[in-house]
């Protein structure tokens, strides 16, 4: 990047920071999405909103905070990147000079990835070590007895339940690893193992992941895929798949939870079809986690 260009994303970036209204008015009011961001979320999640599927949403509903900027260091805005947060993910530009029409142009944040190790990613090399997050990854946030996302940092080590077996293991908040035979009438299976974080995805989210649904693209609602690359919204798996209890709305449920890269995904057998499997809201936890336990702010 040439000096006088530097200058210049650095002025326009002030610029716009100075503009952006404090991060608690942003979270409480949202914002509007460029076309990029625009188009991935009208994807998947206009269909929900338009009563045109019955599905979780893979965001949201809309965006809980205006565009952001957060420091990366190889950001193409002067070590900048855009993001944007939803109840269940983030959206990023990392490179806004990329070929937009890319799929990967916009990119959903390794957000249950950083909540977990407690890695602060600022770069593709560069991490800032916190503290796993103490934010529960299912159910209501403040029930003092269920799973954070610092009960799964130990379990990313564990061994890999193999291909074909039954899913009957449980955890609770402390780590500690159960087993339920009664789980096994829900008939839920390991079905594959991804070899790059050497865990193996459940059948119900599995099935998710390859599931064709009405989206929206060029302009229509259509049947198809909710995503070319199963892994695109929710990454790898960190780790396998554990049953555990948790209050929704005050009142217990069972759920089956697994934590990837970039989503978390729960199974709930009572809930109505459609509504099954669900992402977690990740991106209200990540956003309270780095905004408010840490203490970050967007840097200038």
């Amino acid at each position: 990047m040439s000096g006088r260009r530097a200058l210049l994303v650095g002025i326009m970036l002030a610029l716009m920071l100075a503009l952006l209204p404090p991060l608690r008015a942003a979270r409480a009011a949202g914002g509007g999405m460029n076309a990029a961001l625009s188009r991935t979320w009208a994807r998947t999640d206009r269909p929900v909103a338009e009563g045109q599927a019955n599905r979780t949403w893979m965001w949201g509903a809309g965006p809980f905070t205006n565009v952001l900027f957060e420091q990366y260091d190889e950001g193409s805005m002067g070590g900048f990147r855009m993001v944007q947060y939803f109840d269940k993910a983030r959206m990023e530009i990392t490179d806004t000079e990329a070929d937009p029409v890319n799929p990967w142009y916009v990119t959903n944040g390794l957000l249950a990835k950083e909540l977990i190790t407690g890695q602060l990613q600022l770069g593709h090399n560069r991490f800032w070590q916190g503290p796993p997050a103490l934010v529960n990854v299912a159910g209501d946030p403040n029930d003092p007895n269920r799973p954070t996302y610092a009960t799964f940092n130990a379990l990313t080590g564990h061994q890999p339940l193999p291909v074909g077996w039954t899913n009957i293991q449980t955890v609770d908040r402390a780590g500690n690893v159960g087993a339920n035979q009664s789980l096994a009438g829900y008939g839920v299976t390991a079905v594959t193992l991804v070899p790059e974080t050497i865990h193996t995805v459940a059948s119900v989210f599995w099935k998710f992941m390859h599931s064709e649904a009405r989206v929206y693209q060029d302009s229509g609602f259509r049947d198809g895929r909710l995503s070319e690359n199963p892994f695109y919204a929710t990454g790898y798996p960190l780790t396998e798949a554990y049953s555990t209890t948790v209050l929704v709305g005050g009142m217990p449920k069972l759920v089956l939870v697994q934590v990837f890269e970039r989503q978390v995904l729960t199974y709930t057998p009572g809930n109505p079809p459609g509504w099954q499997v669900e992402a977690g809201n990740v991106g209200q936890h990540y956003y309270a986690w780095r905004y408010g336990q840490l203490g970050m702010t967007p840097q200038t």
